[in-house]
């Protein structure tokens, strides 16, 4: 009996343990939460997350202690393991919202650029029928769904307060990092610089533009397999040790008991990252 409850108060007592030194130390663990989320404020912007960074933060570091918990109640490590365990989780996590907040950015940047070219369309519109770029940029606003309505609302939103609009196009384009906006943003700066007719540049980048969307949907309809071979490959390794996880008890305990078990699921959470990582490089192409 005492050898089944003992781990449980242990972890009680780390627990409490964690939250005293928190309570304690609160103003510098803010302080850290705040420096160490601030890496993430380009990000949780590019993704259009209510989310401040501090949040996020604070966030990662519980879901690691919750995991890092877990892992101990289940595997059972001695001090010296338990200890190391923390950093390895908290690197999972970390790595897990990292990749969740680029997914969420990369969504979002292709349905900008989906819009784009309706985008140019409509500024060229309005520049031939007399209106100025900003009263254009209005024009998108209105027509546009999002999130180029949004986007380009905070553009004519900064030169509402007085903010030069090249500086605003420029903020646009940090924060949404597209080929095709940074084309449209030196478009514009070169004719109001050199002079000329900015509608005409403009139907000319959207004709541009439709004609790499053509050929992005071309390519990745012929590399259609070969990313769906890539999705197996990253897979199959993970239902592989599920399935016998689940089906072999003995290999379970010895996965989950013993010091060599323990380096073997590190290595094949490594391997495993490394692999999906390398699959993604070799299947990413530029159009």
């Amino acid at each position: 009996m005492v050898t089944v409850v003992a781990p449980y108060a242990i972890v009680l007592g780390v627990i409490g343990t964690i939250g005293l030194a928190v309570f304690a130390l609160w103003e510098r663990v803010d302080g850290w939460l705040e420096r160490f989320a601030g890496g993430f404020t380009v990000e949780i912007e590019r993704a259009n997350l209510k989310i401040p960074a501090r949040n996020l933060g604070a966030a990662m570091a519980l879901v690691s202690v919750s995991l890092w918990l877990a892992a101990v109640v289940v595997t059972r490590p001695d001090v010296a393991r338990a200890i190391l365990y923390f950093p390895i989780v908290f690197a999972i996590a970390v790595l897990g919202v990292r990749t969740w907040l680029r997914a969420k950015s990369a969504a979002r940047l292709k349905a900008f650029n989906d819009e784009l070219e309706l985008v140019l369309r409509l500024i060229s519109s309005g520049l031939r029928v007399g209106l100025s770029l900003r009263q254009a940029l209005v024009l998108v606003i209105e027509e546009s769904p999002e999130p180029a309505k949004s986007e380009f609302g905070r553009v004519v939103a900064k030169t509402n307060i007085g903010v030069p609009m090249d500086a605003a196009l420029a903020e646009l384009v940090r924060r949404v990092p597209s080929d095709e906006l940074e084309m449209l943003v030196d478009a514009i700066d070169v004719q109001s610089q050199t002079g000329g007719n900015l509608a005409k540049i403009l139907d000319h980048l959207a004709a541009t533009i439709k004609a790499r969307r053509n050929i992005h949907r071309k390519v990745r309809s012929l590399t259609g397999e070969a990313r769906m071979s890539g999705w197996v490959i990253g897979l199959l390794p993970l239902l592989l040790g599920a399935f016998v996880m689940v089906t072999q008890p003995t290999m379970r305990t010895a996965m989950l008991t013993t010091g060599i078990g323990h380096a073997s699921l590190i290595a094949f959470v490594v391997l495993e990252i490394l692999g999906m990582v390398m699959v993604r490089m070799m299947m990413r192409l530029s159009v």
